[in-house]
């Protein structure tokens, strides 16, 4: 019983899914292409509209309207009614609308995304919770910025009274929006949107691979490298560290411990990890005095961050790439100009939902363009204008996004020569890369040639060029690597591996190709493991708060926080500037936060001097000394109003008695207290808040 609103709500979700795909596809006639374009154009056209006028936290009736025309789409796909005195080419068109969208064709797509999706959603299902174990909570109060229908650019949640414009956040409106259709909780539609946008992302990659190859084996094992696939590093770790989770392929090369001796009876120990580590201490960096450190050169492939839960940018990465992949590869069958409009339109969505890969998304339609010289004079205006109409429908946060961005001196640099990878672990992590490079120019096939050039070509460009951002030393390329190596990695698999796999006329090459596709599925082995072990207290509630509410404080302060009215809120702070299990009940009562994890806002607001400020004033304010108040010459309660706050909230295991009693005095008259629980038998602790009073301006 406890999930039928679950199954309901899964059930409207995938009603509109449907709908979307037949809308998008009176346009775009290829159910693949349909299906995962449908949903980012509807959500681009709601992006423009609260650009101008924001449409409310409640979009309920904009739910029913669009599932009944959902459901009427549907009913017309499957049936053979018609209008009286439809014209023979709107027939003709209506008849060609119907034969492409089947129901008998749309089981491979609607099958593909249904089980990319449910996979998803098993890990999101069994470990619901959006804490501070990694960047969950930091996506998450995107998406509640974007819950309050506001309009664009939003009120940051996280940072009040400042407006929400240092972040490309397309996806987490997508997922706000879709929770206040669904009329979802925030935590729910963290997590659903979490799984859907993994399942898009499935579903533009499948529907790239659909399209070259034609062997169901083929098919399968692409897809299925893809979705619980690993790196090059993924069963040689195994051999090199004592302890291997999902984690250590991503993180190999600088994090790896390669501790591990194998040994095997008869022969000598086997100390390929501590080699493995020696030789990649040859290439440190030196930081000041200290030269002891080898560069940070993750990279969290699509299987990886399926599991991990954060939703992060990279995730909307994995989807445009297959949604410019599949646009190229049907203007190539058509001819159709819509098909390259949506490979340029892919340039805008990039810049508002992972802004990170756009060298690389920019690059590579560059290259495609000059690989088709021929007809550029159709090519580029397509482009062009898919580009360009995107970014005027999202013209106003772009223009604030932009002007916010130009302060940060980011820039496309060389990588100095030290902080290049070392050589064989450049290797080992992108060796099924490497090797389907190399097969396809072995392969016979003028495309596969041509496809090996054009991700060698991207491959080179992430190994020479980086983007210099926040972090140095031997986090120089921290972030670059962590964004650009995956994608490169996905689009190799993704058009390359399927001619080798099926259309090479070498048949070592054919088999070679097999052996790079499945080996790194023996990651699937750390991801079962991990899944298999991991706790599942939490199974199932997916509002993603029970790490909280096990303890009575914080679940008693949730339930009334849940009932006030929308306002702005502070709580104790932690030292830690991230990555903490705080800054987020607000969030989930649906409220705003004077501050929420200030490491995260330095790092987005350029090391503005202001956000350390806040968090050393709220250290202050909750030491509760009279004599060191938040803001000198000011009473508690004066400075409280000064900042418009209205929530102060007293949960939290260091708030006890004695500075309650001092607080309380000093924030009184302007502030009155909210008791929720006090424990008159043990130590006098309390849960509660303080106030506005009812008379305060």
């Amino acid at each position: 019983m406890q999930y039928l609103g679950l199954l309901f709500t899964l059930a409207l979700l995938a009603v509109n899914l449907w709908g979307l795909m037949l809308m998008a596809g009176g346009y775009w006639r290829n159910r693949w292409f349909a299906l995962a374009a449908g949903p980012i154009l509807a959500v681009t056209l709601l992006y423009a509209i609260e650009c101008h006028h924001g449409l409310g936290r409640s979009l309920g009736g904009l739910g029913l309207f669009s599932t009944l025309v959902s459901a009427a789409l549907i009913a017309l796909s499957l049936s053979a009614w018609q209008p009286a005195g439809l014209s023979a080419p709107w027939s003709a068109r209506l008849q060609a609308w119907r034969t492409e969208f089947a129901l008998r064709g749309l089981l491979l797509p609607f099958g593909v995304a249904t089980l990319v999706f449910l996979y998803a959603f098993s890990w999101r299902f069994i470990y619901p919770n959006i804490d501070g174990s990694s960047e969950k909570i930091a996506d998450f109060s995107y998406i509640c910025s974007y819950y309050s229908g506001a309009t664009i650019p939003v009120p940051d949640a996280w940072f009040s009274p400042y407006l929400s414009t240092q972040y490309y956040s397309f996806q987490h409106y997508g997922a706000a929006l879709m929770g206040r259709i669904l009329l979802l909780p925030t935590g729910s539609s963290y997590n659903i949107a979490y799984s859907l946008l993994i399942a898009l992302g499935g579903t533009a990659f499948a529907g790239t691979v659909f399209m070259i190859a034609r062997g169901r084996f083929v098919r399968a094992a692409v897809v299925t490298c893809f979705v619980i696939g690993g790196t090059g590093i993924s069963l040689l770790d195994h051999l090199t560290d004592k302890e291997v989770n999902p984690w250590t392929s991503m993180r190999y090369i600088g994090s790896a411990q390669m501790d591990k001796v194998v040994n095997i009876p008869g022969l000598p120990p086997l100390k390929f990890g501590p080699w493995l580590r020696e030789y990649n201490y040859r290439f440190r960096v030196k930081e000041g005095d200290n030269d002891q450190f080898v560069m940070e050169l993750p990279g969290e492939i699509y299987s990886y961050v399926a599991f991990l839960g954060d939703y992060h940018a990279p995730l909307s990465g994995y989807y445009l790439l297959g949604l410019c992949a599949m646009g190229m590869l049907l203007w190539h069958r058509t001819g159709l100009a819509r098909y390259p409009a949506i490979a340029g339109a892919t340039l805008t969505w990039t810049l508002l939902a992972n802004t990170w890969v756009l060298p690389l998304q920019g690059l590579g339609i560059a290259l495609w363009l000059a690989f088709n010289a021929r007809d550029w004079r159709r090519l580029v205006p397509a482009v062009a204008l898919g580009a360009a109409v995107v970014w005027l429908l999202a013209w106003v946060y772009l223009s604030a996004f932009t002007a916010a961005a130009s302060g940060y001196d980011t820039a496309v640099r060389w990588v100095r020569p030290g902080e290049h990878t070392p050589p064989l672990l450049f290797i080992l992590f992108f060796l099924p890369t490497i090797a389907f490079i190399l097969l396809g120019f072995a392969s016979g096939d003028r495309r596969a040639r041509w496809l090996g050039v054009f991700w060698l070509l991207l491959l080179l460009f992430t190994e020479f060029f980086f983007v210099d951002d926040e972090y140095s030393g031997h986090f120089n390329r921290f972030n670059t690597t962590l964004k650009w190596w995956p994608w490169v990695m996905a689009g190799t698999l993704m058009t390359l591996a399927p001619f080798v796999l099926e259309l090479s006329r070498r048949r070592w090459v054919r088999v070679l190709g097999f052996v790079f596709c499945l080996y790194p599925c023996a990651y699937a082995w750390d991801l079962g493991v991990n899944m298999w072990n991991g706790p599942k207290d939490d199974r199932g509630k997916i509002e993603g708060t029970t790490y909280l509410t096990r303890d009575e404080f914080p679940r008693l302060m949730l339930g009334r926080l849940k009932v006030e009215k929308p306002g702005i809120v502070i709580e104790r702070p932690d030292e830690q500037g991230g990555f903490v299990n705080s800054a987020v009940i607000p969030l989930f009562a649906g409220q705003r936060m004077w501050l929420g994890w200030w490491g995260h806002e330095l790092l987005w607001r350029e090391n503005r001097e202001d956000v350390r400020r806040r968090h050393e004033i709220l250290m202050r304010f909750y030491a509760a000394d009279p004599k060191n108040p938040p803001e000198a010459g000011m009473t508690a309660g004066k400075w409280l109003e000064s900042q418009d706050i209205d929530y102060v909230l007293w949960y939290r295991a260091d708030d006890k008695p004695e500075p309650w009693k001092i607080i309380n005095q000093e924030v009184s008259p302007e502030y009155v207290w909210v008791d929720i629980l006090t424990y008159q038998d043990e130590d006098g602790r309390k849960v509660g808040f303080w106030k506005r009073a009812p008379d305060a301006p």
